[in-house]
Parts: structure tokens; sequence; C-alpha cells
């Protein structure tokens, strides 16, 4: 189920300075110009890092191609980095950056809105079959499945708006026990994507074939961010840090989703662990064929009293 958020992508940027070989009157000067400016490594401009380590790393210096003599280090604070990104998840507004897909909500709406894709579950498939998406290209069939599930809490709930896109049908119903509900019923077109190839219940391996082809970057990504917005991590205690185009090998491509994830320690007294995640969707350009792949990048603990946040050692 997803839930109405906020716009889309910011592409990552990343500080790098190279000194070269001057005289010593025009190094001086150089020296003298870097001293005078400070170096502020936000989050933005500074990329992930760190291990697993569940304390605060120390500070790590990279230094560029440049020869002994002349090379300038570049600091990153490590605690400063992950204390921001700690702070983004206590916060928890906004969810995503800006530019990141996230539909909003429509006007008009007063009640509670919930917007699913009809799942093979939902229309009589049992374990251990693994979930998925159901498509069709037939809008009398995807009526007709809409129609299976038209309950909410128990009471049917009215057609009032039935659209259509090359993507996806939609079926707008209202339900009888709250009328200022709405439930917004989707299937994917097969003609787009169908995902029967997948399991929702886990976040690695096959994702679904998309059937526009070539696939493009652009449409790739417009994928992983809709998919994104009907998983677990579109909840609370998670937020997007990044999007972008990610490594892929000749005649693929790949689109990353960096979050971060907070679990509350057991009591007030426990340090909260903080995962920092990368969901990556590949696609095969020629045949359209997706997979997905979640990793680790790094865990840490941190806690937050009085609206201070503060990294635990140990």
């Amino acid at each position: 189920m997803a839930s109405s958020k906020s716009p889309r992508r910011p592409i990552e940027r990343r500080l790098g300075i190279f000194a070269a070989t001057a005289s010593r009157r025009s190094l001086g000067r150089e020296a003298s110009r870097l001293l005078g400016s400070s170096l502020l490594c936000t989050l933005s401009a500074c990329g992930g890092g760190g291990g697993s380590g569940s304390g605060p790393s120390s500070a790590t210096t990279a230094t560029t191609p440049a020869s002994a003599a002349t090379s300038v280090p570049i600091v990153i604070d490590e605690a400063a980095r992950r204390t921001a990104i700690a702070e983004k998840l206590y916060v928890g507004v906004p969810r995503v950056p800006s530019g990141f897909f996230v539909e909003p909500t429509p006007s008009g709406i007063t009640g509670p809105l919930a917007t699913l894709h009809l799942k093979n579950t939902d229309l009589g498939a049992t374990a251990p079959t693994p979930r998925f998406e159901v498509c069709s290209n037939d809008a009398a069939e995807a009526l007709a499945w809409s129609e299976q599930r038209a309950n909410w809490q128990g009471s049917y709930s009215d057609l009032v708006e039935t659209n259509a896109s090359e993507r996806m049908f939609e079926f707008v119903r209202v339900p009888r026990v709250d009328t200022t509900a709405r439930m917004r019923q989707r299937i994917f077109r097969c003609g787009w994507l169908d995902r029967a190839a997948t399991d929702l219940d886990v976040d690695t391996g096959a994702a679904g074939v998309l059937k526009t082809l070539p696939v493009a970057v652009e449409m790739l990504q417009f994928a992983s961010e809709y998919l994104w917005q009907f998983t677990g991590f579109n909840n609370a205690d998670h937020v997007v840090l990044s999007a972008g185009a990610a490594s892929a090998a000749t005649g693929q491509l790949g689109w990353r989703i960096e979050m971060a994830r907070l679990t509350r320690g057991a009591t007030s007294a426990d340090c909260d662990r903080i995962d920092r995640l990368a969901w990556t969707h590949v696609a095969d350009v020629a045949g359209g064929a997706l997979t997905r792949r979640l990793e680790t990048l790094e865990t840490y603990r941190a806690s937050r009293e009085n609206g201070v946040v503060q990294l635990c050692g140990g």
C-alpha cells in the first residue's frame, strides 16, 4: 500500500580538489586560499562509506593522485555524515529527496486514501505460490478482478471512477462504510510490466519484465521509484537518501535507491540501530528482464535525547 508523498531526484555530487605542481609562490597563494575557506562535506556531497561497525568511525583522509609534495587531503567526517543520516530518520520528513517520484494526494480527498495493486493472492492464489501483482491488457478482465476485491472493512465499495493509461488500469471506489475514504485499485498492463516472475516477499531476485523495448533509463527510473511506493521501505523510520543510475553490465541499465532504516531499541535506554541500504534494479535493455538486489552498506547505532542525536560507541 502506498502513501502519498513528495517529489523527485537529486543527483549526487562529489567534492574533489586537485592541486597541480606550481611555483613556490603560486602554491603559497593556493594554500592561503584553501585555508581561508572551509570545506563543508554535506550529506548530498559525500557518498556512503564506512563499514558495518556499530560505533562511529574516525575521520577518513584521502589524497588525490598528485605528487606527495603538492597533494591536498580531503577529510571526510564519518561521524558527522552518520549523525546527519540519523537526524533525517528521527525527523522523518521529507521521506524522499527532491526529484524522487511520489504521487501527490488527489485534491478533494478528506478521508483515508488507499492505493493498491491487485495480486494473484487477491484472486484466489494460495501459498506456497509467490505473491506478485497481476497484469492484464483487457479492461473488462481488469474490472472483473476489481469487483472481486471491492470490499473495504467488510463493506462493499462503489465504483466512482475508471482510469486507464499505457501502464495500468485504475478503479476508484468509495466504501459505503466511510464515504470520505477512497480506494484506488490498480492493475498493470501486461504490455508495460509483467510481474509474474517476482516474489513480493523478498527484496532480491527477479522483478518482472518491462515490455516497452528497448528499455530506456527514464523508464527504469520510473519503474524503480514507482514500485518503491508499494514496499515496506515507504513507511515511518525509513528515508530515501538519494537515487540515480547504477553501474551495470554491457547491455543492461541500473537504477539505485539509497535508503536508511531506523530500528528502535527495545527500551528507552537502548541505542537504536541504523542501516544504510542500497536497493538496485537492473534491466536488460533488449529483452526487458528486471532483477533487483538489496544490500546493506553499513550499520551503526545512535540515540536521540531532548532533540539531540548522538552516535553510540561500542
